[in-house]
């Protein structure tokens, strides 16, 4: 019998993975909230994807209707809205249920484990182009999307293995890996860089790299996010530094951040999970961070302004 599976989102990220994963004959089921449940169940989960296209008609149930554990919970909400999702999942875990979240940021992996456990909190990261369209369709873009999941301490486990080989389907590579905390900083490296040149700047990466001084602002904001990622014990190494360097410093970009369109559109964005808590840590190792302070402060008044 195989594992089954509790996919906690059904957005542009979850919704993306779980319908590959269910495609392939994996025992899905999508944890939604009402308008996103009758969405679905009228039109499908429809990916329009780069690597192919594909429309289920997926198992979903509401919190309050879970009966019983799962054997994995994949995780994926954004992170300001992790307390409410936790309180939503906390009946599906078990004693030998494990969570692989996919949120942003490191601090959820502490809320995670206070609240269930150590032992039944994975790492997990994802690097994918998606985004849902006004139909409520996943679109997805550019490379082959990639799914990594590992012990938080770096061992390579037969239950991560175990993991990994059933969070695989085609349309996706999957990763089993043995530094899944340092994945998780590069990617929180390359997001609050990204983050910070789209919402400070409102502009793309191209926007901002076209201009005079714009190319010397966006390694600032790089040098200040992986120094802090440096002190704290996860230095990007030199390729994964370069990489970064590279991508947020082309002039003909149209690259932005989805904390920068969740702006644009008067949404609440990760704001603390992404840029407060870099900050937070960045003080702790006394590293200086003015570019990053000034986001944080840009973002605390956008959210006040959002609330008043």
């Amino acid at each position: 019998m195989g594992s089954r599976i509790l996919v906690v989102g059904a957005g542009a990220v979850g919704g993306y993975f779980g319908a590959r994963l269910a495609s392939a004959g994996h025992d899905v089921t999508f944890l939604v909230r009402e308008r996103r449940l009758q969405q679905l169940r009228t039109e499908g989960l429809c990916l329009i994807s780069s690597v192919g296209n594909v429309t289920i008609a997926p198992r979903m149930v509401m919190a309050g209707g879970i009966e019983g554990p799962y054997d994995i919970i994949l995780l994926s909400v954004k992170a300001y809205s992790l307390t409410g999702a936790m309180n939503d999942f906390a009946p599906a875990v078990g004693p030998q249920t494990w969570i692989v979240p996919l949120l942003n940021g490191m601090q959820h992996l502490d809320s995670l484990a206070d609240r269930f456990g150590p032992a039944a909190v994975m790492g997990g990261t994802c690097f994918i182009v998606s985004k849902l369209d006004a139909q409520g369709r996943i679109v997805q873009a550019g490379s082959l999307p990639r799914l990594s999941v590992g012990e938080r301490d770096g061992r390579e486990t037969p239950a991560t293995c175990s993991i990994a080989e059933t969070l695989s389907g085609p349309g996706f590579e999957t990763v089993c890996s043995t530094h899944i905390l340092q994945d998780m900083w590069d990617k929180w490296v390359l997001l609050a860089a990204l983050g910070s040149i789209c919402c400070l700047m409102r502009g793309t990466v191209g926007d901002v790299a076209s201009q005079p001084a714009g190319q010397d602002f966006a390694q600032a904001v790089i040098h200040e996010c992986a120094s802090t990622a440096a002190a704290a014990g996860y230095p990007l190494r030199d390729a994964t530094l370069k990489s970064t360097v590279s991508l947020l410093t082309k002039t003909d970009s149209t690259l932005t951040s989805s904390m920068f369109r969740d702006l644009l559109q008067g949404a609440p964005v990760e704001a603390q999970q992404i840029i407060g808590d870099l900050v937070r840590r960045a003080r702790v190792h006394q590293i200086p961070t003015p570019l990053l302070d000034l986001t944080d402060l840009n973002l605390r008044v956008y959210e006040q302004q959002r609330h008043a």
